[in-house]
C-alpha cells in the first residue's frame, strides 16, 4: 500500500476549508444591484434554520416589531451597495416609524449626539434585545461608554437613580428642551419621585432657589459627601448666598450659637414654610426649643407686650448684637446706671423717652405722685435706678410687671406692689414703704 505524498495532504488540509469558505461567500455576495433586490425582495422571513439565525425570535426577550412581523424590508431598503441595505443617516429609517421621538427631537433645543447623527445603534439593537427598549446595555454601562461617570460615583452617598443606573428617570435619553436634556425643569424633576414635598410647596413662603432654579443649587443630583448629598457642608452652606448676613454675622461683638455655628435650619426651613423667613415655628416656640427655663414666662400674669405676641426678636437679635445679651438696641444692665441719651433705645422703640426726661407732667406717665414723674424720680438721676431694677422685662405675676424680688450683690431682695384705681403702693426691701396717687398727691414720711 502506497503511502500519500506529505505535500499533496498539507495542501488537501488546508485548501479544501478555502474553497468552501469562498463557495459560501459567493453563494451570498452581490455583484449587482439587481441580485441584492431579487434577494432582499424575494420573500418575507428572513430569519430560519438556514439564513440569519442570529435573529431568531426566541434568543430575545424584546424584539423589533420588523423583526416579530418578518418585515425585514421596512429596514432594510438602502441602495446597493449600501452594507446590509442600510442608509447611512439610520435616523431616516428609525424615525419614519418612530414618530413621536421624530416630533420630540424636532422641537427641542438640546438633542443627544446619536440621535442628532442618526446613529441610533449605538444604544438599540435593531432585532431583539434582553433588555427593555432593546438596549444594547444596561443604562449605567451604556452611559458611561460616551459618558464619563466617574466623578458623579466619587461621593461617599449616591443618589439611588443613579446608583441604580437610572439616567433615564431624570434625563431624556434622545432631545429636550431643558439643559442636560432634564425630563423637567427646576424642583419638578425632584418633586416626581420626593412627593412629600409636593404639599409644601403650596407653603406661603418657599424658598427662592426652589422656585428660580430648584433644588440642585443646594443639592448635587448624583452623589455627595453627606446623606442629603449637600454641595457644602451644612455650616457654610446657607452664607454661600447670604453673603449679606454673614458679613453682618462676623462683625457682631456677641454672636448667637446657632448663627456662629452655621445651624441655620435650627431655625429654619431650607425648602418651605408658613412663617415668614422660612422660620419653622413661631419665634418664641423657636426660642423655647433651647431656652427651655424661658417658657415660664408666658404662664406669668403680666406679659410684656413682645412676649404676648411671642415676638422675642422685637428686642433680641436672633444672628448677633454688639449689646449683651444679643439686644438689637443699647440697654443698661447694671442696677444703678447714671441717665444719658442714648442708653435706653430699646425701650424708647416703642416707649416715650419723655418718660424719662420730664419731671413733671400730667399724661407722658401714670407712674406719677400728683404731677410728680415717679419713672424721672428713679431714673433720670445720677444713680440711677435702671428699668430693670424694679420691671421684670419679660413676664411677672405683678402688675406693671413689677418683680418679686431683684438681686442686689448675692442678696436677693423682695419687692411687694399693690396697684390702685388712681396710684399704687410699693414695699420694697430697699426703702419704706411708699405711696403715690395720680389724683390726690401723697406725702410719705421719710
Amino acid at each position: 500500500m502506497n503511502r500519500p505524498n506529505l505535500p499533496s495532504l498539507v495542501f488537501i488540509i488546508l485548501f479544501i476549508p478555502i474553497l468552501l469558505i469562498l463557495s459560501v461567500v459567493s453563494a451570498f455576495a452581490f455583484e449587482t444591484a439587481d441580485e441584492y433586490y431579487s434577494h432582499a425582495s424575494a420573500f418575507r422571513g428572513c430569519t430560519n434554520s438556514e439564513c440569519h439565525t442570529e435573529f431568531d425570535a426566541a434568543k430575545s426577550s424584546f424584539l423589533h416589531e420588523p423583526v416579530v412581523s418578518g418585515e425585514c424590508d421596512e429596514c432594510h431598503t438602502g441602495n446597493y451597495p449600501n452594507k446590509y441595505g442600510l442608509v447611512n443617516d439610520q435616523g431616516l429609517t428609525c424615525l419614519k416609524c418612530h414618530t413621536k421621538i421624530e416630533h420630540e427631537v424636532q422641537s427641542s433645543k438640546f438633542v443627544h449626539g446619536p440621535v442628532e447623527s442618526g446613529d441610533c445603534i449605538s444604544c438599540h439593537d435593531a432585532h431583539g434585545s434582553g433588555r427593555k427598549f432593546l438596549l444594547n446595555e444596561p443604562y449605567s454601562d451604556l452611559c458611561s461608554s460616551c459618558h464619563n461617570l466617574k466623578g458623579l460615583y466619587s461621593g461617599a452617598s449616591i443618589h439611588k437613580p443613579v446608583k441604580d443606573g437610572n439616567c433615564g428617570l431624570c434625563h431624556d435619553v434622545h432631545a429636550s428642551n431643558y439643559k442636560s436634556r432634564l425630563i423637567d425643569i427646576g424642583a419638578n424633576l425632584c418633586l416626581a419621585c420626593h412627593d412629600d414635598m409636593v404639599s409644601g410647596m403650596t407653603a406661603e413662603f418657599v424658598h427662592e432657589p426652589l422656585i428660580k432654579s430648584g433644588c440642585t443649587d443646594c443639592h448635587d443630583p448624583h452623589s455627595g459627601k453627606n446623606r442629603l448629598r449637600l454641595k457644602v457642608n451644612t455650616d457654610k452652606l446657607c452664607l454661600t448666598c447670604h453673603e449679606g448676613k454673614r458679613n453682618e454675622i462676623e462683625q457682631y461683638t456677641i454672636k448667637h450659637a446657632p448663627a456662629s455655628e452655621g445651624k441655620c435650619i435650627e431655625c429654619h426651613s431650607p425648602h418651605y414654610s408658613s412663617n415668614q423667613y422660612l422660620l419653622k415655628d413661631k419665634v418664641d416656640k423657636l426660642c423655647f426649643k433651647c431656652h427651655k427655663d424661658k417658657e415660664i414666662w408666658k404662664q406669668r400674669r403680666f406679659q410684656h407686650g413682645p412676649v404676648v405676641q411671642g415676638n422675642c426678636s422685637a428686642c433680641h437679635n436672633p444672628h448677633g448684637s454688639d449689646n449683651a445679651f444679643v439686644l438689637r438696641l443699647a440697654f443698661p444692665h447694671k442696677f444703678y446706671t447714671a441717665y444719658e441719651k442714648g442708653k435706653y433705645d430699646l425701650c424708647f422703640n416703642c416707649h416715650k423717652e419723655a418718660m424719662i426726661t420730664t419731671k413733671m407732667s400730667k399724661t407722658v406717665t401714670d407712674f406719677r405722685n400728683g404731677e410728680i414723674n415717679l419713672h424721672n424720680l428713679h431714673v433720670n438721676r445720677e444713680k440711677g435706678r435702671t428699668c430693670r431694677a424694679c420691671h421684670n422685662i419679660h413676664a411677672s405675676d405683678q402688675y406693671d410687671h413689677l418683680r418679686e424680688g431683684f438681686m442686689f450683690g448675692t442678696v436677693n431682695i423682695p419687692i411687694y406692689y399693690f396697684k390702685t384705681e388712681t396710684g399704687g403702693k410699693c414695699v420694697p426691701g430697699c426703702h419704706k414703704e411708699r405711696k403715690y396717687d395720680r389724683v390726690k398727691k401723697v406725702e410719705n414720711k421719710n
